[in-house]
């Protein structure tokens, strides 16, 4: 009665905030088209075993994951990729649990607050280059092995929900340092406000600062600051007894959008419980690096039918 078993294909979401990732790690995203669509939208589910065993107000998980999925990002040619030549072949791990992947999770449902402690052994989702062993001179994408500790906590006071996260990432590689290992640290925080008559308001912020940084980082193809910040406003209401929702989101890359940023506005209607559309428009500005370098004519307009059965 206590014990919970699961197996196949599933996404696990740590962590409280809505709109930024700091403990959120197991799942890989689809970020071929950026700002399209909520995180929780994006998630790819990953095949796991997953136990969780239940004593008062904690829960406890396990988990194995034989599968090795990483975040689908945009490809060449399209839009959003930043260089103008192909990258190079990607070396993605064997799936199976003879090199698989491992996590544990202990969260604590409490009244008007909750707390949970995470630890996973993973691979980065972020590739780094090096030369292949097959070959001298042909370059590869590999993925490093990382372990994670971290926490996460929300509190309700009144009307508002106050959020924080906070994760150490060690055996991070990259690029422009072959043979070096680095560890970050992330914290996340965040204060919603739901005083509003059918509406929400948030702002979510975020910074991941490299330990022992080195300054080779900062250039090309790395381009990877000692602290990257980010933040995210967002705002959504209901009108027509909850039948439409409108939201208007912007998330900015850097303090200042020095690294980019986009806004998304967008109404979805429920037609039937099983029918919706939504639509909206996407606008973006162009930033020093990644996928924002030379994105300000990647606007976008989209309508979405969706039928779920």
């Amino acid at each position: 009665g206590h014990l919970d078993t699961k197996i196949g294909r599933q996404v696990v979401v740590w962590g409280t905030l809505d709109n930024l990732r700091v403990t959120d790690v197991l799942n890989p995203l689809d970020l071929r088209v950026p700002g399209m669509t909520d995180i929780d939208d994006l998630r790819l589910a990953v095949t796991m075993v997953k136990l969780d065993y239940y004593l008062g107000n904690w829960a406890m998980s396990a988990m194995a994951i034989p599968e090795v999925r990483f975040s689908k990002r945009p490809v060449f040619g399209s839009d959003f990729f930043p260089a103008p030549v192909p990258p190079p072949p990607e070396d993605v791990p064997d799936n199976g649990f003879e090199d698989g992947q491992y996590a544990a999770a202990l969260t604590g449902v409490f009244s008007g607050w909750d707390i949970g402690f995470y630890g996973a052994d993973i691979y980065a989702d972020q590739p780094y280059v090096k030369s292949g062993s097959a070959f001298p001179g042909q370059l590869i994408r590999k993925h490093a092995r990382v372990k994670m500790l971290g926490s996460a906590t929300n509190v309700a006071a009144g009307n508002w929900l106050i959020k924080a996260e906070a994760a150490w990432i060690d055996g991070l590689r990259y690029t422009n340092t072959p043979g070096s290992e680095y560890a970050r640290i992330d914290l996340g925080g965040g204060l919603e406000y739901s005083g509003f008559s059918e509406a929400t308001i948030s702002l979510e912020a975020a910074n991941r600062h490299i330990c022992a940084y080195d300054s080779r980082l900062e250039q090309p193809p790395d381009e990877i600051r000692e602290n990257e910040f980010q933040w995210a406003l967002r705002f959504t209401k209901d009108f027509i007894n909850d039948t439409l929702t409108l939201t208007l989101l912007a998330s900015t890359f850097g303090i200042k959008a020095d690294d980019g940023a986009f806004e998304r506005l967008d109404a979805e209607y429920d037609i039937t419980d099983a029918l919706s559309i939504r639509g909206g428009v996407i606008l973006y500005q162009a930033g020093d690096k990644g996928l924002f370098q030379d994105v300000d004519g990647n606007d976008r307009c989209f309508v979405v039918l969706r039928y779920h059965f």
